[in-house]
């Protein structure tokens, strides 16, 4: 039996949570059009004849201000890093090269194997041209390893989405994982996170999908209340965001954005939880929760006074 964890990597909208779904053949962590959708650690678990891999998808790696949301993912990237068994580290072929330089700074960090992995392979086929970066970036990562703890094993490539290349990567995870005993139970849970955790991303989900470019930065959602012995099941929730002109904009003219992201959220949850569910929403104004600490741990973003390096 084979057993280990496996952290995601990447740059924002690279297709980390995508390919984690993929992986798992169900739809755990959410994924939109817009980039740092994921904000927490995900982990997805893959039980499997041959054992047990760990995945756990991480942020976007980006620049992040001091003390505030942006802060907070980067922290939880860094504490992914502390000690996985492989590391797999998603390179877009639309990015720069000027844009993943960042990587580096975590990949020196992390003391683990590595795989590069190029997603959305279809592309590059088509566009060999324009991604001609690519392997030069490769290389350069490679040689920019050496002596550090962090040990290249292979370059494979994928297309996510199309779930091309999926299969030859978990065989490559499984012969790089040590021998062991499941980390966590075997059976049917995907993930170490709560049914109410899940419910509030898929919320979030919403806002992202149904929202303008800015306004779904700004909001973060919050189970109140989770009556599973109710048939329907009833699930409040809040919806807090910064500004009162952010609120209007969510709820909508009379009331109809929130009733689509109502809407639009109850299916998603019914299809995970299988059962009928009345969903209700609210939204209040939490000033500045995006970079107050006090007002970012009561919505679950605790930051560490120092961040691990």
């Amino acid at each position: 039996m084979k057993s280990g964890i496996v952290v995601l990597l990447g740059r924002p909208n690279v297709g980390k949570s995508t390919l984690l779904n993929a992986v798992l053949k169900e739809d755990l962590s959410i994924v939109t059009p817009k980039a740092q959708t994921t904000r927490d650690q995900i982990r997805g678990i893959l039980n499997e004849p041959r054992g047990q891999v760990v995945f756990i998808d991480t942020p976007g790696v980006h620049k992040a201000k001091e003390g505030g949301i942006n802060a907070f993912m980067i922290q939880e990237v860094k504490k992914a890093l502390d000690g996985p068994d492989l590391v797999i580290y998603l390179i877009d072929p639309m990015s720069k090269v000027s844009a993943e330089r960042l990587m580096l700074e975590y990949l020196k960090e992390a003391s683990s194997k590595l795989i590069l992995l190029v997603n959305k392979a279809d592309l590059v086929k088509v566009h060999a041209e324009q991604f001609k970066w690519l392997d030069p970036w490769i290389d350069e990562v490679k040689q920019e390893l050496q002596g550090t703890r962090c040990e290249w094993i292979a370059t494979h490539s994928i297309s996510a989405v199309k779930k091309k290349g999926v299969k030859e990567l978990l065989q490559l995870i499984f012969d790089e994982l040590p021998n062991g005993e499941p980390l966590y139970p075997v059976d049917d849970s995907l993930t170490d996170r709560s049914l109410r955790f899940i419910v509030a991303e898929l919320i979030r989900k919403q806002l992202f999908m149904n929202l303008g470019d800015e306004i779904p930065y700004s909001c973060a959602v919050e189970i109140e209340s989770f009556k599973e012995n109710k048939k329907p099941v009833v699930i409040q929730a809040m919806i807090y965001v910064e500004r009162e002109s952010q609120k209007g904009m969510v709820i909508g003219s009379q009331g109809k954005k929130i009733k689509e992201i109502g809407t639009a959220a109850r299916k998603e949850i019914e299809k995970l939880m299988g059962e009928k569910v009345f969903l209700e929403l609210r939204v209040k104004v939490l000033a500045a929760w995006t970079s107050e600490q006090t007002k970012l741990k009561s919505l679950g973003y605790e930051l560490e006074k120092r961040s691990r390096k």
